[in-house]
């Protein structure tokens, strides 16, 4: 076989070897299995045609007949013809070159008919119709004996033509795992050259993302935005540690109605639940908003009506009164600083345009990320799929062979066997350039 062929070039690569390797020593046998057939269908429409005859014979007979007798035995004769007709032409629906398995359950059909009416009817025929009686006897006779013959060859050559089924079943499942190996193959290359695509869109989309980086203006709004994270997680890790669970149970009891809170002091409590460092910052100086919430708390606390433990209700008046003791007028200092800079910053148009465009450039970024991890989970699908797909062409190549040397004594010829292994393999070509890199050395910009 040349290089480059494909699954339909295997079927028929197979289909020759069979003929050449197998067919000949299955040639007898389909001869007497074609024989067996004609005989049967000759045997079939010689039956109906007489058959048929003689159910015009008896009308011409029933009529004017004032011979009850001679009555009874012309309608037995009409319906075991009309029955016989019947079964003939059901058998008759089949090839002549139907399997000898089918042949033979065709004929059993069939003979079943003709000898059960035969005879329900042959009393009532009684000694009328000799003639056609014994015609149909040596009929339904014939069809015994061809029954007897078919089912002897039948079980004669079951083992042989069952191999040669299994071979030819094997054979063709294992072309179709080699077809679906190749549309594998095909969907993955469509799904590569995709990937490929939005690698590279990709690439674009964070070179403009840097360019808009690179900008001082853009640079500064990123340092402030920097500068307020810092502040932000120092607030919550540091100077006010220990009070976010507090406040968080405080709103949850007050929703559930499990205590009575002032509707103001639950207003700056969600506040500072949500946006703590925007909070402070907008807060007049010494936060007087905050210290009287933390002075309610710190009674609720020290009074028991907020119990939470010896240990805890100690650590949380600590930090409680720290605060009001003024601990954050630095952080609150610095934040309003840092918000009032960025502000002044984001009123530049051009500061406002360019975030606006990396916003958009980033949720792009994103879509297409989310579109390739798609794609290379169908990729990682189908190579799960295809690898079981190997296997199993694999296995019905070694069954093919193993039962044609063992009882055909031929062999599978080594180059066709390799061709077909082969084509269990992957032969897509891997890039080697790797551009996923291109993307994974940039993302930390988006």
């Amino acid at each position: 076989m040349k290089e480059g062929k494909k699954a339909a070039d295997v079927e028929k690569a197979l289909q020759h070897w069979a003929g050449l390797a197998i067919d000949p020593q299955l040639k007898p046998l389909q001869a007497k299995a074609r024989q067996l057939g004609e005989t049967a269908h000759s045997l079939a429409s010689s039956l109906e045609s007489r058959c048929r005859e003689f159910i015009r014979n008896t009308k011409w007979d029933m009529s004017g007949l004032g011979d009850s007798r001679r009555l009874r035995a012309a309608m037995a004769l009409s319906r075991v013809s009309g029955e016989i007709v019947a079964a003939c032409g059901e058998f008759l629906k089949s090839s002549s070159n139907t399997p000898v398995s089918k042949l033979e359950v065709s004929i059993t059909r069939l003979l079943r008919v003709a000898s059960s009416s035969y005879n329900d009817s042959v009393k009532a025929m009684g000694s009328h119709y000799a003639s056609e009686r014994g015609w149909l006897r040596a009929e339904i006779e014939g069809l015994q004996q061809l029954y007897n013959q078919t089912s002897q060859f039948r079980t004669r050559t079951r083992d042989i033509t069952s191999i040669h089924d299994q071979i030819q079943e094997h054979s063709k499942t294992l072309v179709e795992h080699l077809a679906t190996l190749e549309d594998f193959q095909d969907s993955r290359f469509r799904l590569e050259k995709e990937i490929h695509q939005l690698v590279y869109n990709e690439g674009s989309l964070l070179e403009a993302i840097e360019r808009i980086e690179s900008d001082s203006e853009i640079r500064a709004a990123n340092a402030k935005e920097a500068e307020l994270k810092r502040l932000r997680k120092k607030l919550l890790d540091e100077e006010m540690s220990r009070l976010g669970g507090v406040f968080t149970r405080l709103l949850s009891s007050h929703h559930r109605g499990e205590m009575h809170t002032h509707p103001q002091a639950i207003e700056v409590l969600t506040r500072y639940v949500k946006t703590p460092l925007t909070t402070l910052a907008k807060e007049s100086d010494g936060y007087p908003e905050l210290t009287d919430l933390l002075e309610g708390l710190c009674e609720s606390i020290e009074s028991t009506r907020l119990p939470l433990g010896e240990k805890k209700a100690k650590k949380t008046l600590e930090r409680a009164k720290r605060i009001i003791n003024g601990s954050l007028r630095p952080i609150q200092k610095e934040a309003r600083e840092a918000f009032t800079s960025r502000s002044q910053i984001l009123r530049s148009p051009n500061v406002r345009h360019l975030r606006s465009q990396r916003s958009d450039l980033r949720a792009e970024y994103t879509r297409s990320r989310a579109s390739r991890e798609l794609l290379e989970s169908k990729i990682k699908n189908i190579a799960e799929e295809a690898s079981l797909l190997r296997v199993r062409a694999k296995t019905h190549l070694d069954t093919v062979d193993e039962l044609a040397t063992k009882n055909f004594n031929k062999s599978i010829p080594r180059e066709l066997r390799e061709e077909v292994l082969s084509l269990t393999q992957e032969t897509l070509r891997q890039d080697r350039s790797d551009p996923f890199n291109i993307v994974a050395k940039r993302s930390s910009h988006t």
